[in-house]
């Protein structure tokens, strides 16, 4: 299968080669004709006898660069999970294949800003496992935060389901609706449901994943016991201070006892509640106090230095990582702090690869994929200048070599004065000048170029 970009005027477009043209036929005509949900826009073009599909996904980007280093929370997952569902029940209503779909992430086009997703449909399309749904499957239980126990859910019996050769969310052990032809659109928000898990469940997932299941349920039954000692705390305290309440008002007036007390007794018993009280108090306040913060739940902190000195040689399999922040008097919070999964950082030897605005100020490239736009709250680094597009561009590095990649911008983006097609990749190296639109930006590594 061939697929390239191209740049026309105000639009880019994904274009297909369709190498079966006897194939087409009715399922070109079909999503030609017909307004189909969270379908790429596709106009046939015939060129030599062949016919090449033209996808309109300006304003988009695929699914694969938005995520390279992030992790998926559980409304960005469930958000692509509903689309998918809403678009493989279109198909099933015009009657077309999802195996003429591509389902790679590097092809799935979401919104910036909601996430809902486009998928591309080719007539004709000969199914492999490198274009297809296990492939997207596969790239949601890869990228979920681990941390969010939803997201993982949802991720992971998804991956289960098509492995059982399921390809609808919504389809099956505890999800079991079927789709007719002829059905009506089903509420897919109301049908979406992920039912209570756990360790057991995953006996039948790929091996691992039970493993790092089991984590979330322990810390669960942990929450559990807490929370029924703290009801014990209480219902102590109550019974305490009704004890006390009782005792105070005999004193006050002794004729409410059938029986009378010496003022020895009265003594003795006012120390006695005094003493349960006590120790009541002094057990509610362990409980209280005694659980101690989770290791990742504990501040981290970063030092705002240009060194290496910052960050570890040797980094975890998952570590939370604070990108760099340039806009510290913002307040929210979320949009300073990401979640990386598994990102590439500089060893003690390296140094960090900067992009120079023409005024001297630097941006400092701390982790790759590096992602450049507007949208503060989807890339790394803010780019300043009219013209940006939400998602830009991105930076890639690979076997020593780096490589910048135009993420569908408006704008476009160009190397030394060379412009680049949408979602074109091409390499880069020390001194060369890239330009987001109007905003241009020296690449620096302290490397030479070659020849």
């Amino acid at each position: 299968m061939q697929i390239t970009y191209k740049r026309n005027g105000l639009k880019n477009y994904m274009v297909v080669k369709n190498e079966r043209n006897d194939a087409a036929g009715l399922h070109e005509k079909m999503i030609v004709r017909n307004d189909i949900a969270h379908l790429a826009r596709m106009t046939p073009q015939s060129i030599d006898g062949y016919s090449y599909y033209y996808y309109d996904i300006q304003g988009k980007v695929s699914l694969g660069a938005l995520f390279s280093n992030r992790s998926m929370k559980k409304d960005e997952i469930s958000t692509i999970l509903r689309g998918l569902s809403g678009f493989l029940t279109e198909l099933e209503r015009y009657l077309l294949s999802p195996d003429e779909v591509i389902f790679a992430p590097s092809d799935v086009w979401l919104s910036p800003d909601t996430l809902e997703p486009s998928f591309i449909y080719v007539p004709g399309l000969i199914p492999d496992e490198e274009h297809g749904i296990k492939s997207l499957a596969e790239f949601l239980t890869e990228h979920v935060d681990s941390d969010d126990r939803d997201a993982a859910a949802m991720a992971y019996e998804y991956l289960e389901m098509t492995e059982n050769g399921y390809i609808l969310p919504n389809i099956g052990e505890h999800m079991n609706k079927r789709h007719d032809a002829k059905q009506e659109r089903i509420n897919i928000e109301d049908s979406y449901r992920i039912p209570p898990i756990g360790p057991d469940d995953y006996w039948d997932l790929k091996e691992g994943i039970a493993d790092e299941m089991k984590p979330f349920f322990e810390n669960d039954d942990k929450d559990k016991k807490h929370i029924s000692k703290i009801k014990l705390a209480y219902i102590c305290m109550g019974l305490i201070i009704a004890v006390t309440a009782v005792y105070i008002a005999f004193v006050l007036d002794p004729s409410l006892l059938p029986i009378t007390l010496t003022d020895e007794e009265y003594i003795i018993a006012g120390v006695s509640i005094a003493v349960v009280f006590a120790l009541v108090l002094i057990g509610a306040m362990c409980v209280f106090g005694g659980k101690t913060v989770k290791e990742e739940d504990k501040p981290r902190t970063i030092v705002e230095d240009e060194t290496v000195s910052a960050y570890k040689s040797e980094p975890e399999d998952e570590i939370e990582y604070m990108e760099y922040e340039n806009y510290k008097n913002d307040d929210t919070e979320s949009e300073k702090t990401v979640l990386l999964k598994k990102p590439k950082l500089f060893g003690g030897t390296s140094s960090m690869p900067v992009l120079r605005y023409d005024d001297g100020r630097h941006i400092v490239i701390r982790q790759f994929p590096f992602l450049m736009g507007k949208m503060k709250t989807r890339v790394d680094e803010v780019i300043e200048g009219e013209g940006i597009s939400r998602i830009h561009a991105m930076i890639k590095e690979q076997d020593g070599k780096y490589y910048l990649s135009d993420l569908n911008s408006l704008n476009g983006t160009a190397v030394n004065g060379k412009l680049m097609d949408a979602n074109e990749t091409m390499e880069i190296a020390d001194g060369d000048v890239i330009m987001l639109a109007d905003t241009a930006l020296s690449f620096q590594t302290g490397r030479k170029k070659a020849g």
